[in-house]
């Protein structure tokens, strides 16, 4: 059985909290032998106990008790004893608090000292911890010293509390790691879904991760295919529709052909031309939707003289390389988003200029003019099928709304993209970026 996402979240916050606390335990169960071995006293503790201790040994027996009393203050207590407690032991030491302490009475010349210390437990006032420290005194005997100090257990040099803290982070840190690998599928998600509506085609997501997530990716995966099952559907209607409507227009056209010449006859004619130019138009869209893209290439320089000389419009200006410019498009799509950019840049503006920038892995073909331009809230509706502008670029300058849409489709199913920005000589600029290509051997 696969937990669900909510279920694997709580369980990896339960075991971190549950790993933390288990470490909480281990120090204070293990905190009576780890003080014992590893427990250190403040620094000054035994520099203090080897400066008394010389001085018990200096000072006349007489003033000891005075010398003593004076140092019995503070929760510190001092006394000679002449023999070691009958219960003390020497496996319940504190041993390096003892080593300290033999360390700062060999530096003052008292080397062969025996040191005893124990932790007899907290301190009346709950600062620090209560000690008995036994050192043997020049002339035998014992000087006792009860004193309150902390006692800290160090690794290192380091206090053991900053090595819990640094594993409670490790251990947040490793939760919130398992947390984002758990979160990974949604973002992998997130991703894949900005792909779709690049194309017609669902875009295929591997189901993984969790029920939730998986049912989820499921149902997007799903919800593509219906999408694309709509928008076929849709597409091979309007086609159907647009291919039986160009049979009774070319009808039309022959019998309107044959009416007498009269001005009511031209402007029927035309009308019938730009009936016929729609559903042309809305034929290729059809077409375009279902043309499975091949690793094609063709000129695109070619292309372009190709059309200008086609046209054999002076208003058509070409900058264009002498030598071939290859990209990943075949050749009669590559003719078809030659033909609506330099026809359209012909119809809104007086001239157009056609040019080629090659560099790196992509060609860039640049189509301006001298009309009026698009505003820029409108660049991205305007590759919208059957939209058109208010302005100037509308269907009484013989557009269908179907051109840039089409070229937008070509383009981006060869792998390159197009957009639109304002041209230097004032109208409209066309950028279309196609993948490079080697030419053939």
């Amino acid at each position: 059985m696969r937990l669900g996402l909510l279920a694997r979240i709580i369980l990896i916050v339960a075991v971190a909290l549950f790993a933390i606390q288990l470490l909480a335990l281990f120090f204070y169960f293990g905190a009576g032998e780890g003080r014992r071995t590893l427990g250190e006293g403040s620094p000054s503790l035994s520099r203090q106990v080897a400066s008394l201790v010389l001085l018990v040994d200096k000072v006349p027996a007489d003033l000891r008790p005075a010398l003593l009393e004076a140092f019995s203050e503070n929760g510190r207590t001092a006394t000679i004893v002449p023999a070691l407690p009958d219960d003390f032991t020497r496996t319940n030491g504190l041993i390096r608090i003892e080593r300290s302490i033999r360390a700062a009475l060999a530096l003052r010349g008292a080397e062969g000292r025996q040191v005893w210390a124990r932790l007899e437990g907290r301190s009346e006032s709950g600062r620090g911890d209560t000690l008995s420290v036994y050192v043997e005194l020049a002339d035998g005997g014992y000087l006792w010293l009860d004193v309150e100090d902390r006692v800290t257990v160090r690794l290192l040099g380091v206090p053991i509390g900053f090595f819990a803290g640094l594993f409670g982070v490790i251990v947040a840190l490793a939760a919130l790691v398992a947390v984002a690998r758990e979160m990974r599928p949604i973002t992998r998600l997130a991703r894949e879904v900005d792909r779709v509506g690049e194309g017609i085609d669902p875009v295929a997501i591997p189901e993984r991760g969790a029920p939730e997530l998986r049912k989820l990716i499921r149902a997007v995966n799903a919800m593509q295919k219906r999408i694309a099952a709509l928008v076929r559907n849709r597409t091979l209607t309007l086609g159907a529709i647009s291919h039986d409507l160009r049979t009774y227009l070319t009808r039309l056209r022959l019998r309107v052909e044959m009416m007498p010449e009269s001005r009511h006859r031209a402007g029927a004619i035309a009308d019938v031309e730009a009936m016929q130019a729609l559903v042309a138009d809305t034929l290729d869209f059809a077409q375009d939707s279902f043309v499975p893209t091949e690793p094609v290439r063709a000129d695109l320089a070619t292309a372009l003289r190709r059309y200008a000389a086609e046209q054999n419009d002076a208003r058509i200006v070409l900058d264009v390389p002498d030598g071939p410019v290859h990209v990943a498009m075949g050749d009669k799509a590559l003719g078809r988003v030659v033909a609506n950019l330099v026809g359209n840049a012909l119809r809104y503006g007086e001239r157009a200029f056609a040019g080629i920038k090659t560099g790196g892995a992509r060609v860039v073909l640049v189509i301006e003019d001298e009309g009026p331009g698009i505003p820029a809230e409108e660049r991205e509706r305007v590759f919208e099928p059957f939209h058109r502008l208010e302005a100037s670029r509308n269907r009484d300058s013989g557009g269908t709304g179907l051109g840039l849409t089409i070229v937008r489709r070509l383009v981006e199913r060869h792998g390159g993209s197009i957009e639109l920005g304002t041209s230097r000589r004032g109208g409209l600029a066309v950028r279309v970026m196609l993948p490079r290509t080697e030419p053939p051997a």
